[in-house]
């Protein structure tokens, strides 16, 4: 109940955050705002895909990396307001490549290459990357986290971001956070605490219903940013 009292003024403001948010007053001129931290620890949200990288699709064409980045942006607003410093891999829909005139293996190892880049500029940043998931069946449904085996801290961001998913949009999800594989090159190479959230499934006709509707995008946002928020404290 104490831990609960500590967080309620964060919880109220962020509410209110997200109640600004869903009436279309936080945009992009808000989030491009680089107003000065009021607390030292840096997040980097990482809006996976972009550009020539579409990442995956749902069947009415609809493509991860425009949704990834529309809740990324809300993140990134609401942590600026709580007076985080943020940095964002990609603001809009390009991807981190070098050379664009390269073949498309070359562009994708030079966009990751990049990504963690980031990473080991900020060695005391925690990273958040933002994607959704797709599976052959369209019963599969809910967020699920993924973390660095890299930093025992990861472990932890990854418990609070679930948690906090859970508690506040889907109490009925009982997927449970998972360590990343090597074949996720940014959580196996990660330069400091890393997570991936995986938000939701294209492939459940429901769930994409959801993840295309702002006022859901911006609970998801919320949700998200609680969780990295209650990691911090």
């Amino acid at each position: 109940m104490n831990m609960l009292k500590r967080f309620i003024p964060q919880f109220v403001f962020l509410g209110i955050i997200c109640i600004i948010a869903a009436f279309g007053y936080v945009k992009d001129d808000i989030i491009g705002v680089n107003a000065v931290p009021l607390n030292l620890k840096t997040v980097i949200i990482d809006a996976g895909h972009g550009g020539f990288d579409g990442g995956a699709s749902a069947a009415d064409g609809t493509v991860e990396k425009d949704i990834n980045l529309q809740i990324s942006q809300k993140i990134c607003a609401m942590l600026r307001l709580n007076g985080y410093n943020v940095i964002m891999t990609r603001n809009e829909d390009t991807g981190t490549e070098d050379d664009e005139s390269q073949a498309i293996a070359r562009r994708k190892k030079s966009d990751l290459s990049n990504r963690l880049q980031i990473m080991k500029d900020n060695p005391d940043a925690v990273f958040v990357s933002i994607h959704l998931n797709k599976f052959t069946t369209s019963a599969a449904n809910g967020a699920q986290v993924f973390y660095s085996k890299n930093y025992k801290e990861s472990y932890t961001l990854a418990n609070s971001v679930q948690k906090s998913i859970v508690s506040h949009i889907q109490p009925e999800n009982t997927r449970v956070i998972k360590q990343g594989t090597d074949s996720t090159y940014l959580l196996k190479n990660a330069a400091v605490p890393a997570i991936i959230v995986e938000c939701g499934f294209l492939s459940n006709k429901n769930e994409l219903q959801k993840l295309k509707n702002d006022d859901y995008q911006t609970q998801m946002a919320f949700a998200i940013t609680y969780g990295i928020i209650d990691y911090l404290k």
